[in-house]
């Protein structure tokens, strides 16, 4: 069981593709055979509602940063030209018309590569990353394991980084003060693939990342510690 969220410290909402070509009917079955969690939709509008509300009457620094993708495979639902304006975000997953909420644009899995993300947040000095979106397996997966591996929520006490000898002994020892990624098992979902129904290909990717790269929780306990929080 994770601890409950500490809203003291600066943090960021990071939504994954909520978008267009993931929702809508007559193109579900291009992703797989059937979609996992049903409240995916509900959970991710009381989550942004939660988010967006308590970071008002913060005095801790909070941030919405959306990640959208753009495929560069024709023929894709993502693709920018494709005629069903898949990249088209969902309407409860707008960014905020204010311009407040950063958008980063990718077009591989990783919502790290080909953007700014890390920089923006190493400069903004977030330490707990709340993560949320599409699809559980892919982009979901592959930015929680990267945002582990590059500890962009970490910070290194005294000098860095990491240096291993050839006989796999440090150069010298590193203190890594931890900061939490947290994945809202609930605010996602995905699709079966494999002979794997939908719900078994989530529940195992959500169980190959807890406790290793990220800490799991419910969308219900997350939004809790927010509203508690204004």
């Amino acid at each position: 069981m994770p601890a409950p969220l500490d809203l003291n410290t600066p943090t960021a909402l990071i939504l994954i593709d909520n978008q267009s070509a993931f929702c809508q009917p007559d193109t579900l079955s291009y992703w797989g055979n059937g979609r996992s969690n049903p409240q995916y939709e509900v959970n991710i509008q009381a989550l942004i509602t939660a988010f967006r509300a308590a970071l008002s009457s913060s005095s801790t620094f909070m941030e919405v940063i959306h990640i959208f993708h753009s495929s560069v495979t024709p023929g894709s639902l993502l693709h920018p030209y494709h005629p069903n304006n898949g990249i088209h975000p969902l309407d409860f997953a707008t960014p905020a018309s204010d311009g407040s909420e950063p958008v980063f644009w990718k077009s591989v899995n990783s919502s790290f590569i080909g953007t700014d993300l890390e920089a923006h947040l190493r400069e903004k000095g977030i330490r707990q990353i709340i993560i949320a979106g599409l699809t559980t397996d892919h982009c979901v997966s592959t930015t929680v394991r990267m945002a582990a591996n590059l500890g962009v929520v970490d910070r290194l006490l005294g000098e860095g980084p990491v240096n291993i000898k050839p006989d796999g002994t440090h150069v010298k020892d590193v203190l890594v003060e931890k900061g939490r990624i947290i994945l809202v098992q609930d605010a996602t979902a995905t699709f079966g693939k494999g002979g794997f129904d939908a719900e078994t290909v989530h529940a195992v990717s959500v169980a190959s990342l807890d406790g290793e790269f990220c800490e799991a929780m419910n969308a219900e306990d997350v939004v809790k510690a927010l509203r508690s929080a204004i």
